[in-house]
Formats: structure tokens, sequence, C-alpha cells
């Protein structure tokens, strides 16, 4: 592919878009929410505070802007907590009133 070297040096002279410049804009605002949140915000949190910001961009807009700056929020999962302390077993009682030792049985 060939180019004429007039517009070879247009390109070179040219200024960025104004879409260009308010998307880079955008973006140095995203990856400093998406640190200061200490990489936890996904883009519908980081579009509410932009907006908040009075940075206009919706949810897409921002999902876009992370995906091409390859920016991902972490999931944390939450333990579930499955067993009983020994400390606890004293404080258990047996409500029921069930034997789990029976002399006979039935």
């Amino acid at each position: 592919m060939e180019k004429s070297p007039s517009g070879y040096y247009k390109y070179l002279r040219s200024k960025p878009s104004k879409t260009k410049v308010r998307r880079e804009k955008t973006k140095k605002a995203i990856v400093k929410i998406y640190n200061d949140s200490h990489q936890l915000y996904g883009s519908p949190k980081i579009a509410e505070i932009l907006h908040k910001h009075g940075i206009q961009g919706c949810q897409k807009y921002v999902y876009s802007i992370m995906k091409e700056a390859n920016i991902k929020p972490k999931y944390l999962k939450h333990k579930i907590k499955t067993t009983i302390s020994k400390g606890n077993d004293r404080k258990l009682h047996n409500l029921l009133k069930r034997q789990f030792n029976p002399k006979d049985p039935d």
C-alpha cells in the first residue's frame, strides 16, 4: 500500500482528534480510580464515580476502555466458616433432648 509523501507528512503534523483526547483523559481517570480501589471496582462502579466527577461516559464506554487497557477487577470470594471451633462446643445445648448414645436400640 503506497502513500504519497505529502499525505504521510500531513499525517505526522496532524493533531489527535477530540474523541481520542477525550478517551485518553477518561482512560487516565479510570486507571486512577481502579488503582485507588485496590483493583476491585468494575466498569459499573467506575462509571458511577466518573459521573460524580463530571466525566461523561456510560458503563459500556468505561468497559471498552478498561478492555483496551487490559484492566480487570479482582473478585473476592467470601469464605464460609463450616466448622465450629473447639471452644464453642461447651456453649452448645441439646435443645431437642435427643440421646445420641442410647443404651438399647429403639
